[in-house]
């Protein structure tokens, strides 16, 4: 008994030295429960509303957001060229924010107003913002490709952007190695594509990687933005947003877009009779490790957005090899197209064994715009497709991406 109460008073004595007690130290308590991821920011509030533009004529859908939008703009210093980040320019985790300039682009040999240069390919954390800045080409500045070009960007964030005429391609092309988002952004009669986000963290074609890869599942975001005629006179017309590799089977992209449109009625007609190209293109892309047992995305959500396209020279939208695809509260629109269809998995050699999986369409409206389903490849590298209506006002279809059958 005397020997129990003196290790007790020892024991007793190093806990008051240590000011905290030995016991819980040898036997810890549970730890606690890790917290809860933070929720996805929000859509921006504004009154756009897609489905009121069901019946309006595609002059008037062109007009029904970027007017206004324009004119909120805050007042912008102009400018030539916004200038260059060098490859050894950019400090890890730093947050870098360019705002409120208008970007006039003159005639010469500037073939872009701002790029980040890819440099030594390490690892670019922090966030890149531009916020309230305006790129568009001088008189006769035909030389102008792209409003920005960027290479191994960490997480990229345009708001309240606007670009206008890029002649010959993109109003920014953006090598991601991060989040992506576009919030309030405008693009207007581009050459090419409006936006193209290009995710390439290996060798392709004569090129060598352009970017890091994902350190984590990421995260795309569009929010009140929209495309109007773009594609138009460019060298490389194809979608007006376009995402390669927002995902990858290792890290599962999310993409939503919210409050947008796409709309497209050139006001003359190309060589061959087409008057529009695409809306939304969302695959895999070269320069990636092959998919492999899981889809490129987790999700692709479209919400409250608008697209309308007149004789176009493809589908309105593309999407392929993603776990669940919901389009919610939004009008299509085909005049005189021969394309009429949101593809989903058409097969180019690289869905490998991946195959989106469920297709939602929950209170939308359609004028000539179908679904279509195209099922995995047969041995002959064959795909059959399986079309089907998507008008459904106050209801919802459910598809199951993998037979092609409507589930509900």
């Amino acid at each position: 008994m005397t020997e129990l109460n003196d290790l007790s008073r020892r024991v007793a004595r190093i806990e008051a030295a240590l000011a905290q007690p030995i016991l819980a130290a040898i036997n810890p308590p549970e730890p606690p429960e890790p917290p809860e991821p933070p929720e996805p920011p929000q859509p921006p509030f504004t009154e756009w509303r897609a489905l009121d533009h069901i019946d309006s004529t595609v002059e008037e859908n062109k007009r029904a957001r970027i007017p206004a939008l324009r004119n909120s703009r805050d007042p912008r210093d102009e400018c030539g060229t916004l200038g260059d980040i060098r490859g050894g320019d950019w400090e890890h985790g730093q947050q870098l924010v360019w705002k409120d300039k208008e970007s006039v682009v003159p005639l010469g040999y500037s073939q872009w107003s701002s790029n980040m240069h890819k440099g030594q390919l390490t690892r670019r954390g922090g966030l890149y913002m531009w916020t309230n800045i305006g790129v568009s080409p001088g008189l006769d500045a035909k030389q102008l490709k792209w409003g920005t070009r960027e290479y191994n960007a960490p997480a990229r964030l345009f708001a309240a952007c606007d670009f206008t005429e890029i002649p010959q391609e993109h109003g920014l092309y953006v090598s991601n190695s991060a989040n992506t988002t576009l919030l309030n952004c405008t693009f207007l009669r581009v050459g090419s594509q409006g936006a193209q986000w290009a995710h390439r963290p290996l060798p392709y074609q004569q090129y060598g990687a352009d970017n890091m890869p994902y350190e984590v599942d990421p995260n795309h975001y569009v929010f009140d933005s929209h495309f109007v005629d773009c594609g138009l006179g460019g060298t490389r017309p194809s979608f007006n947003l376009t995402y390669f590799s927002p995902g990858t089977s290792e890290h599962p992209g999310f993409l939503q877009i919210n409050g947008s449109s796409f709309v497209c009625d050139w006001p003359e007609a190309r060589y061959d009779g087409k008057r529009s190209t695409g809306g939304l293109v969302v695959t895999p892309s070269q320069g990636n490790a092959p998919l492999a047992g899981q889809n490129m995305m987790s999700m692709v959500l479209v919400e409250n957005s608008l697209f309308d396209f007149t004789a176009g020279d493809r589908s309105i939208a593309s999407i392929r090899s993603v776990d669940e695809i919901v389009f919610e509260d939004c009008a299509f629109i085909a005049r005189d197209h021969a394309q009429p269809f949101i593809t989903i998995d058409k097969d180019y050699g690289n869905l490998n064994d991946t195959k989106t999986k469920r297709i939602v369409f929950r209170n939308c409206r359609s004028k000539g715009v179908r679904l279509n389903i195209l099922l995995a490849a047969d041995a002959d590298e064959n795909q059959q497709s399986v079309k089907h209506d998507i008008d459904c006002p106050g209801g919802e279809l459910v598809f199951n991406g993998m037979t092609g059958a409507r589930i509900s």
